[in-house]
C-alpha cells in the first residue's frame, strides 16, 4: 500500500484532474456519435450528415413563428397555463369541478361489496361542506 502514496501523486501531476482521466465521459460522447450512423458502410461521412442536419434543425428553429412548437420550445411536460381546467356544470359542487389527470395504470374501481360502495357515498354526503345543501 506504500506505492499508493508514490504513484497516485505521480499521476495527478501527469493527467490533471481525476475526472479527466475517467473513460466514462468519452464513450457517452461516443454512443451518442454512433447513434447517428446510419450508412454502416461510410459510418463518418454519416455521423457527420446527422450532426450537420440536427444542427441545421436546431437553428432553424429559432426562425420560425413564436407559436410553432419544436424540440426546443415544448411546453412542460406539467404545464396547464397557470389555469386549472374545470367543468362548468350547474348545480354541482366545486369540490367535484377539477378536472384531473390520470396517472399510472389504469385500474378498475373495485369494492368488497355493494355495502363498502353505499357506507364511502354517505361519508361523502355527510362530511363534505359543500355538500350540506343536499342532505338537507
Amino acid at each position: 500500500m506504500e506505492h499508493l502514496a508514490v504513484h497516485l501523486p505521480y499521476e495527478a501531476l501527469l493527467r490533471g484532474p481525476v475526472h479527466y482521466g475517467w473513460m466514462y465521459q468519452y464513450e457517452r460522447a461516443m454512443k451518442y456519435l454512433k447513434g447517428k450512423a446510419k450508412n454502416l458502410a461510410k459510418v463518418e461521412g454519416s455521423i457527420i450528415a446527422g450532426s450537420l442536419t440536427e444542427e441545421t434543425s436546431h437553428f432553424t428553429s429559432y426562425y420560425f413563428a413564436s407559436k410553432v412548437r419544436t424540440r426546443k420550445r415544448a411546453p412542460r411536460r406539467y404545464d396547464d397555463g397557470g389555469v386549472a381546467p374545470t367543468y362548468a356544470v350547474a348545480g354541482v359542487p366545486d369540490i367535484f369541478s377539477q378536472i384531473g389527470r390520470l396517472g399510472g395504470k389504469s385500474k378498475e374501481v373495485w369494492w368488497s361489496s355493494e355495502e363498502d360502495a353505499h357506507s364511502a357515498h354517505t361519508y361523502i354526503l355527510l362530511n363534505c361542506t359543500t355538500n350540506s345543501s343536499l342532505s338537507s
